[in-house]
């Protein structure tokens, strides 16, 4: 019997210091929940004229944070687009082996990457921390896809695309 009381008192001091523990953490870091973040995904939906992309990066540089938030959203709209390329031509085209794949594929990035070259500001929110160095920016960037479908059909990858047919391709692979 003293041995289980023993345990239990034990146990007791254990959780108590480690429950203390997380809430000092809590304190420390300062965190807390955002309930409203400043751009909503159905506020921006991606259309036949545009993609667009919502970005968020937390530092105490805005410099630095600025570029973040521009290269993130230059990577999401790049896969995108490179993603509705690709459902594209696995309609339109035949592999006959991967030597064709591979060098489509690699035709296909670079093209996404010139084609993000015009990605636009829309709009941007800086929320800094109430005691703290760091900023929370909140960018949103979009790309016409009229200068995307340009850089398509004048590329040589061997399929010829439109607005509507390059949101529908991109658009499943959010599916």
């Amino acid at each position: 019997m003293k041995n289980l009381a023993s345990f239990i008192s034990l146990m007791l001091i254990i959780t108590s210091f480690s429950s203390c523990k997380s809430v000092n953490y809590m304190k420390e870091e300062n965190l807390s929940k955002v309930k409203n973040i400043p751009f909503q995904e159905k506020d921006y939906p991606n259309t036949d004229k545009e993609f667009f992309t919502i970005q968020n990066v937390r530092g105490s540089n805005m410099n630095i944070n600025r570029n973040r938030a521009l290269m993130a959203a230059k990577t999401v709209l790049a896969n995108q687009i490179q993603f509705g390329i690709g459902s594209i031509a696995e309609q339109e085209l035949s592999f006959e082996d991967s030597n064709q794949r591979e060098a489509f594929e690699q035709k296909s990035r670079a093209v996404s990457n010139l084609s993000i070259a015009k990605v636009t500001l829309i709009d941007s929110q800086i929320l800094k921390e109430k005691e703290g160095a760091n900023y929370d920016y909140w960018v949103v960037y979009k790309v016409l896809l009229d200068d995307v479908v340009k850089a398509i059909n004048e590329s040589d990858l061997g399929i010829i695309t439109n607005p509507a047919q390059l949101l529908t391709a991109s658009s499943t692979q959010n599916d």
